[in-house]
């Protein structure tokens, strides 16, 4: 059986009701039992000590038995909320798990497509030199995309299981975060793109390099892929305190609601809006991008003003035992 969210509060709050109406009735029925007990006993011809004691122990009754009915009822309550919330919760799972077949499902069709076509042009006698060797990059781009979204769904898989293993070595943070701004620039053929950048230089800690990189290009990506105007502007800065490395990336970009700040990093979600919607994406880079971190033992966030107020996204590691800062003396 399905329920929707909405079904799902429509039968908690259903449930809610009956449960109130219950307890309300059985204490009026309470009540008007003693009050039947204390005629009878009055009718009888008992002394007013025996009506009084009687009335004293039926009300102890109540007192005993309506405490052990709010216990109950609160339990029950408690119950059904916690039933409701996981309905929610599971449906929730379901949509997006869905959103991301179809997206993946685009996804793999795209690049698979677009090299069919150009294996096509490239096989007809028409065709000049020149033109293959323009199309040959393109075939690698694609191929390059699909490979991407491949490792993506795989290490998502792999990190569900046995969460992620890192190998580290030490690395210079600021020599890798500049390789990845100008890997970026490269990609960015068909909008301007423009970076300011502030890097402190040589910053060196023991981290996995592989798998850092992949989570500053998720971010990078999500900013290259939600612009908006007619040219990407990206603010990047590092920077480096005795405790912390602080990587920052803005953009001016279509942004988001400020409640999904926190949900952008769940598996399979993207933000349900127009203006993203119309996006390609599997909604697994900026999961991946918060496992690589948080393997790193640091944390990552995202915030926005609102929709169209652009993002900034900020990668926080803790200082390990290898670090140095080169440029510092």
């Amino acid at each position: 059986m399905k329920l929707a969210p909405r079904s799902a509060l429509a039968l908690f709050l259903f449930m809610v009701v009956v449960l109130f109406a219950q307890a309300v009735w059985w204490v009026f029925f309470m009540a008007k039992l003693t009050a039947e007990k204390v005629e009878m006993a009055a009718q009888l011809g008992g002394s007013p000590e025996l009506v009084e004691q009687i009335h004293k122990e039926e009300f102890t009754r109540q007192i005993m038995l309506g405490s052990e009915g709010v216990f109950f009822f609160v339990l029950i309550l408690l119950g059904a909320w916690i039933i409701y919330r996981a309905l929610v919760r599971s449906e929730e799972l379901k949509f997006h798990q869905q959103n991301f077949l179809l997206a993946v499902t685009h996804e793999l069709k795209t690049p698979i497509a677009s090299v069919q076509i150009y294996l096509d042009t490239l096989q007809s006698p028409k065709i000049s030199p020149e033109k293959k060797e323009q199309i040959v990059p393109r075939m690698r781009e694609d191929i390059e995309r699909l490979e991407r979204l491949v490792e993506n769904v795989l290490d998502a898989g792999r990190f569900d299981r046995h969460g992620y293993h890192l190998n580290r070595t030490p690395l210079n943070f600021s020599a890798l975060v500049e390789e990845r701004l100008h890997h970026v620039s490269k990609a960015a053929t068909t909008v301007p793109l423009s970076i300011k950048k502030q890097i402190e230089p040589d910053i060196s800690f023991d981290g996995d390099a592989a798998a850092l990189a992949r989570a500053i290009d998720s971010i990078l990506e999500n900013s290259l892929k939600y612009y908006q105007g007619k040219q990407i502007a990206l603010d990047v800065s590092l920077a480096a305190g005795r405790k912390k490395i602080v990587l920052a990336i803005s953009d001016k970009g279509v942004g988001f609601a400020r409640e999904d700040s926190r949900r952008l990093f769940e598996r399979f979600y993207r933000i349900g809006n127009e203006m993203t919607r119309s996006q390609s994406g599997s909604g697994l880079g900026l999961y991946l991008c918060r496992e690589i971190v948080r393997a790193h033992g640091g944390e990552v966030t995202a915030r926005s003003e609102g929709v169209g107020k652009g993002a900034t996204f900020t990668i926080t590691l803790k200082q390990s035992s290898g670090y140095e800062n080169n440029s510092a003396g």
